[in-house]
């Protein structure tokens, strides 16, 4: 990625660009920049590879635009599938590893307003992942990790799906707190799923505890009882796992 490359975008053509450098955090599928202009700041997502993660990146670009309109992510600006990336405004922000009560509660509305989000695309489907990982990773650990999977979602079949778009990534580096404000980032893993998927997400990534646990889900739907909490243990087990094997997966190349 380069300043002359930018420049011949049309939404750049009042502006100068200054400076485009590489950002601190990146991650595994874009190479992610700042470019400072005359005018803006923005931020340029070059996409990697969605060859093995299933990624859309229309339906990225879409899914964030409506997120934008909701006050949940950075406005996407444009998008060139031919040279694979795309430019955001850019996100004044800081991650966080550790919540506090009040900041789960804001997370737990934030995450509530986001599955609001209407979508037409397919349900997410565990198995089609799992017999992938079958087929390629043979040791012992990946083996107990799709058991583990398998097992949980033996669970969750006797619990009703609510399906929501998801943002299905929201780990510390993927949430920007800036003083009340919070915005998701990086959506290219957005999909319709269940809404548990999400805060069981946010629950193993930030490793909270049985209390936090039942404050999240109160504040998102008004309840916690038993059930609940064992089919958000069911989503954690699942998502632990399913990482641990793309991560294997990502390492035998």
């Amino acid at each position: 990625m380069t300043i002359e490359k930018l420049q011949r975008c049309k939404i750049f053509k009042d502006e100068t660009l200054f400076s485009l450098k590489l950002l601190k955090n990146q991650g595994y599928c874009n190479i992610n920049y700042k470019l400072k202009t005359s005018k803006n700041i923005y931020l340029i997502r070059k996409f990697i590879s969605d060859e093995t993660v299933n990624i859309n990146r229309e339906f990225e670009f879409k899914i964030q635009k409506i997120a934008y309109k909701k006050k949940l992510a950075a406005k996407p600006l444009f998008l060139d599938t031919s040279e694979n990336f795309m430019i955001c405004e850019f996100l004044k922000g800081k991650h966080k590893n550790s919540l506090n009560t009040q900041e789960i509660k804001r997370l737990a509305k934030m995450i509530k307003k986001l599955h609001t989000i209407k979508s037409d695309e397919k349900p997410y489907d565990f198995e089609k992942p799992l017999m992938l990982y079958k087929k390629v990773l043979k040791s012992k650990e990946a083996r107990k990790s799709i058991c583990i999977c398998e097992k949980e979602l033996k669970v969750l079949q006797k619990y009703k799906k609510t399906l929501v778009t998801t943002h299905h990534d929201l780990n510390p580096m993927n949430i920007l707190f800036n003083k009340k404000d919070i915005r998701f980032i990086d959506w290219e893993y957005a999909g319709v799923n269940d809404c548990y998927f999400d805060l069981a997400t946010l629950c193993f990534e930030f490793g909270l505890n049985k209390k936090e646990e039942k404050i999240l889900l109160i504040n998102y739907q008004k309840k916690a009882n038993k059930k609940d909490i064992i089919k958000l243990h069911s989503y954690i087990n699942i998502y632990k796992n399913i990482c641990k094997l793309w991560f294997m997966d990502l390492k035998k190349d």
